[in-house]
């Protein structure tokens, strides 16, 4: 059996549609057909090789993908809760953590794993070849942890689960937790944005504000729960702090998810967040480096955590939530228009003018 893929054959070159021979299953791995698969802006990221050294090519790219079980390799019979796995069912899954080295088994964080296969920018010229989402198939490795999705949840939704949901997740449990009485900033209106006012609103915010651009955008985050919005083109530092302080009693805000990946936001969010508060770092991307002083941490007293990728927990949490909140939050609102593998690069495109916060891919798609 042959797939197509979209592959990236050097960087910054064209994009290609290749075909690619599908390998039967070793133990404990999983062929899967590719449903539906989301494009993020890290594949823009890839293409540009701006992941270098940890990305190689040529690489199928997609990482955000949800795959339908076509065959189950000998020993591989359940998910990472313990869920009966079976032909037909839909399945999300992390990279491939060795589960050997000292992030793995010694520090319990796998996303730092020394020795992990990736999806999205693995080689795909040696086999199995099929690791990346922009494709008609896929290998999961037998370190693959899976998770089976609900039936409740859409595939192009569950696949946004898949990174940009997830990543909130992780970036939420790196934060300590939100608690009730908290104002919440987000920086950035993409996907991972949008995602972090829902997730602030839903678990128990008082006042969730975000920073982003276009209008449309903001009008989404509003939808998700945001109590504020402020537009970065129309505004400047200086009136988006006088924002948060007005609504802070002066203070800033107690906790900001950096979102964006603009050094000018992070330098930015020490100045918003009130002493003794928290930033997380999500956004990635920007090549130029953030300016802050040193003393800003000692005296304000600052807590600032960054986080890569997510652990498979925050996958199947990811999904939860989703099935929680689906008739609370319009998520279908996040999403574009849907695109061939060769549609790719006019999607992507899209994505970069702000025109589509999130397309999808139908790899069958003529």
């Amino acid at each position: 059996m042959k797939a197509k893929a979209l592959v990236c054959a050097a960087y910054k070159e064209p994009l290609e549609v290749r075909e690619f021979d599908v390998p039967e299953p070793e133990a404990g791995a999983i062929v899967v057909r590719i449903d539906r698969a989301t494009i993020c802006g890290t594949d823009h990221h890839v293409h540009m090789g701006l992941l270098q050294p940890v990305s190689q090519t040529p690489a199928i790219l997609g990482h955000e993908m949800v795959g339908i079980i076509e065959k189950l390799g000998a020993g591989r019979t359940v998910d990472v809760a313990g869920a009966p796995l079976a032909t037909g069912d839909r399945v999300i899954w992390a990279y491939a953590y060795c589960g050997k080295c000292y992030y793995c088994v010694v520090a319990h964080q796998p996303t730092l794993c020394t020795n992990f296969t990736p999806y999205g920018y693995a080689d795909c010229g040696k086999a199995p070849h099929l690791l990346g989402g922009f494709a008609q198939y896929a290998y999961i490795l037998p370190n693959c942890h899976v998770v089976r999705v609900p039936d409740e949840v859409p595939s192009h939704w569950a696949s946004s689960a898949s990174c940009a949901l997830r990543t909130i997740m992780h970036a939420t449990a790196r934060a300590g937790g939100i608690r009730p009485a908290e104002t919440v900033l987000v920086q950035g209106s993409g996907p991972v944005g949008l995602y972090g006012v829902a997730a602030a609103r839903a678990f128990g915010a008082r006042r969730v504000i975000c920073f982003g651009a276009p209008d449309g955008r903001l009008e989404v985050a509003t939808a998700f729960g945001a109590d504020a919005v402020c537009n970065i083109d129309k505004t400047d530092a200086k009136q988006r702090a006088e924002l948060v302080r007005s609504l802070t009693d002066g203070r800033g805000a107690d906790l900001v998810f950096e979102c964006s990946g603009s050094h000018h936001a992070l330098e930015e969010a020490i100045g918003i967040t009130r002493m003794g508060g928290r930033i997380v770092v999500i956004g990635a991307g920007d090549p130029q480096p953030a300016q802050i002083p040193g003393m800003a941490f000692v005296m304000k007293q600052i807590s600032v955590h960054g986080i890569r990728s997510a652990g498979i927990e925050y996958y199947r949490e990811a999904l939860a939530f989703l099935a929680a909140q689906k008739d609370r939050f319009p998520f279908e609102r996040l999403f574009g228009g849907t695109y061939s593998l060769a549609e790719i690069p006019t999607a992507m495109e899209r994505m970069h003018r702000l025109e589509e916060i999130k397309p999808v891919v139908d790899p069958f798609k003529q």
